[in-house]
């Protein structure tokens, strides 16, 4: 698979819409039909639709509020004795699940998480385990709702939100003096989450284009079309990459989101949830 390593080339490939992701495969299996039904698989107007129903079931809920509630519970969890590791990896899925009006919020953080190994990419190992946690968070949202689209909130929750704890917590371990949001900063913009995303390279058209050119960089001066990508080509897209356009005042830019039409439609409740959780765990080291 072809790599794309400069942030720059990386948020230019992300706002061209005319490289897709790669969807689903059909299927008939519980694990197959979320990914099917899921936004991040599919493109044009039917992610589109998707994508505005995720944005308004996240926009009904309040960040604030969210970030109050992940807060709570973290205090909750160490007070029942729960080790910090396993309250950075569940608070996500229990916290948002609860805000959606999810069935039995507790019960997800596992469905969640055996879920999220395949998600990706959609190649199963264990098949029986993860069409049982695919089952189980389909079966959990409310008469009428998408029910996938809710299942695909709590996956990356799990694989992003709970990346974001675990590792700001480890550099809140090396700058104990750094306050909690400036340390999500960093962490979002120097080690994000998920660290890499991927699309399929459209056709070459034989057409050139100047705002189709990278001047300098690892890309040479070449266009993007002119690499060698095959024609429909699976790309990777590091999103941790070095950003040539970064320079003293301007330091590289933050991807961990995303860019364009598919950045992160919940960044704004995964920065609430994770900065309420470290700020809770770190406590007992201040």
């Amino acid at each position: 698979m072809s790599v794309i390593h400069d942030r720059s080339d990386v948020a230019r490939v992300l706002d061209d819409p005319a490289w897709q992701v790669p969807e689903a495969a059909p299927g008939d299996t519980p694990f197959a039909r979320l990914r099917g039904a899921a936004s991040r698989f599919v493109n044009d107007r039917v992610h589109d639709a998707r994508r505005r129903e995720i944005d308004a079931r996240l926009a009904a809920i309040d960040a604030v509020q969210l970030g109050r509630d992940a807060g709570a519970w973290a205090q909750d969890a160490l007070a029942r004795g729960r080790e910090p590791a396993e309250i950075a990896r569940r608070a996500p899925v229990v916290v948002l699940a609860a805000a959606l009006g999810l069935a039995d919020p507790e019960s997800l953080a596992e469905a969640a998480a055996t879920v999220a190994v395949p998600y990706a990419t959609g190649s199963v190992v264990d098949e029986p385990a993860v069409d049982a946690a695919a089952e189980q968070l389909l079966g959990a949202a409310a008469a009428g709702r998408h029910a996938a689209l809710d299942a695909q909130l709590l996956v990356q929750a799990h694989t992003a939100t709970g990346a974001l704890i675990a590792t700001t917590l480890r550099r809140a371990a090396a700058s104990p003096a750094m306050p909690t949001p400036r340390l999500v900063d960093l962490v979002l913009r120097d080690e994000p989450p998920v660290a890499s995303t991927r699309r399929i390279a459209p056709a070459r058209t034989g057409e050139t284009d100047d705002r189709d050119r990278v001047d300098g960089g690892p890309l040479g001066g070449r266009r993007l079309d002119e690499l060698q990508f095959a024609d429909r080509g699976l790309v990777e897209l590091r999103l941790d990459g070095p950003d040539r356009e970064a320079r003293e005042g301007a330091p590289p830019r933050n991807l961990a989101f995303g860019s364009g039409a598919r950045r992160c439609p919940a960044s704004v409740h995964a920065v609430a949830i994770a900065t309420a959780v470290v700020d809770v765990l770190r406590e007992p080291s201040c």
